[in-house]
């Protein structure tokens, strides 16, 4: 395979991911042991941490569209570039071949699935889930498991980004199980230092009434529990206007921000697109004003806890999310899909409660969405309980409890929360 500057680039990440976390230290926080876990991960065990087996890399996925009349030798038009840059240094890149209408469709039909809160059919080889994975990732197992990878900066190509890659399953378990990972529309946006004081503040904002919108009865819920109170500031409903909205945001007091409401993602760029207050929207062209207001003091972590801001059109294809990290954001939380919200609130709590013992940002998605494939987050009376049983929602109504029933297990609760940026 050739070299191109995307390569070359990951050559000196590499160089800086031993030089961060240092290759056969240990590394300076706790994280997930992917080889204490059975293939068919035990639904009663929850997830564990050992600090020793942090191991990050770099993987970059570049495709390839041969020009009209050609085709590659199996037929296809199409290629994929997948090159791994593990912290040991030693690159390693597969050239896989696809058909772009297979591609899609099957992507399409994971999505038909998702939607409808199918079985994926995991144990079916020719299911959308385990085409994607075997194109995506199965010439690299060997070597992620070589190399005792745990946790990927998933560079991709656009029309990449929209792959829901947690779904992903090689028949044992789901990719977003196996692996904690975060991934970035360019590694020039990627922040590769380690995050800030974790002491600094998280800035909560959120909305849960509006004018010709349904109500988000969980917010003040989700942002009381997203931490104590000694630690965050909160604005909600009449509170949270578009002008408190930008000049909290841009105080370097504040290193995390949390934003739970409705949002419009719009064809026409950011200014197309909107956040909804507590007393009006605000035009996604104002986060340009963070870059500016935030110089040297970045935002570490941004959430946006609504429908779909993680995927845009072609001006901005990975939507808010994306836009946040055009603003400075070092990674940026976001949602494929129309999420259900009683789960992506309870989902978010349990990350927090991850991300408040330390643990990497990545690490936090992978262990939440472990208690889910566990089910581990269960509905108990009118309560939603996540590890050790701890509350995470409470008072729920019975039109609440009733989507909880089935189980949360299904990766359309979990899957389509993806983290951008930054991993760690």
């Amino acid at each position: 395979m050739q070299r191109h500057a995307g390569v070359i680039t990951m050559l000196f990440l590499g160089q800086a991911l031993a030089l961060v976390f240092g290759v056969g230290q240990t590394p300076p926080m706790h994280a997930q042991d992917n080889s204490a876990l059975p293939e068919k991960a035990n639904t009663a065990l929850p997830p564990e941490f050992n600090r020793e087996g942090y191991n990050p890399a770099v993987l970059h996925l570049q495709f390839t569209q041969l020009p009209k009349g050609r085709a590659t030798a199996s037929g296809g038009d199409a290629f994929l570039d997948i090159t791994l840059i593990p912290s040991s240094g030693e690159l390693e890149g597969v050239r896989v071949e696809l058909t772009t209408s297979v591609f899609r469709n099957q992507l399409r039909n994971l999505y038909v699935q998702l939607s409808r809160q199918d079985s994926l059919n995991i144990d079916n080889p020719q299911s959308p889930s385990r085409q994607l994975y075997a194109l995506l990732f199965e010439s690299l197992t060997p070597i992620l498991k070589r190399e005792n990878v745990t946790t990927l900066l998933i560079a991709a190509d656009r029309g990449l980004q929209a792959v829901p890659f947690a779904a992903l399953s090689d028949g044992q378990r789901y990719f977003g199980d196996r692996y904690a990972f975060s991934i970035t529309p360019s590694l020039a946006l990627t922040d590769l230092s380690t995050s800030g004081d974790p002491g600094q503040r998280r800035l909560a904002l959120g909305a849960s009434e509006f004018k010709g919108l349904a109500p988000l009865p969980l917010v003040p819920q989700e942002l009381n529990q997203i931490g104590p109170d000694i630690n965050k500031d909160l604005f909600l409903n009449q509170e949270f206007t578009p002008e408190r909205f930008l000049e909290k945001a841009g105080e370097s007091a504040y290193n995390q921000l949390h934003v739970a409401t409705h949002a419009e993602f719009k064809p026409g760029g950011p200014k197309a697109s909107q956040l909804h207050s507590g007393i009006g929207p605000i035009s996604m062209g104002e986060l340009a004003k963070l870059r500016q207001e935030r110089q040297g003091v970045p935002l570490d972590l941004v959430v946006f806890s609504a429908c779909r801001t993680a995927l845009g059109d072609a001006n901005a294809e990975l939507g808010f999310s994306g836009l946040a990290l055009q603003a400075g954001a070092r990674s940026a939380v976001g949602t494929l899909w129309y999420v259900d919200d009683v789960v992506t609130s309870a989902y978010f709590v349990q990350m927090y409660n991850y991300l408040d013992q330390g643990i990497p940002k990545a690490e936090a998605m992978q262990l939440t969405r472990q208690a889910f494939v566990r089910n581990l987050v269960r509905l108990d009376g009118d309560q939603v309980l996540g590890i050790n049983d701890r509350p995470l929602l409470s008072n729920l109504t019975p039109s609440q409890q009733r989507r909880l029933r089935a189980g949360v297990d299904n990766p359309f609760f979990w899957a389509g929360i993806e983290l951008m940026g930054s991993p760690w």
